[in-house]
């Protein structure tokens, strides 16, 4: 349970700052605000990791990216960011 909570906070960081740097000065929100978007993707990607009771660390891992790349793109998308 603890590596899950590190794991998706590490997740959830480099997610954000990825984001800062891969959009660049074509975002409109800061870097706190990168990085807590990255936080909460990270989260969704654990909760549907907890929905369908995932037990390996290295799935759950993949799951926080791919929740933290959902939202970054669905945010792009939208023309928030």
């Amino acid at each position: 349970m603890l590596f899950a909570i590190i794991s998706g906070l590490i997740v959830g960081f480099l997610g954000g700052v990825f984001m800062k740097v891969s959009f660049g000065g074509s975002t409109l929100i800061g870097f706190i605000v990168c990085v807590v978007v990255g936080l909460v993707g990270s989260v969704i990607g654990g909760a549907i990791g907890n929905a369908l009771k995932v037990r390996s660390r290295v799935l759950q891992f993949v799951l926080d990216v791919v929740g933290a790349c959902i939202l970054i793109a669905l945010l792009k998308f939208l023309g928030f960011v």
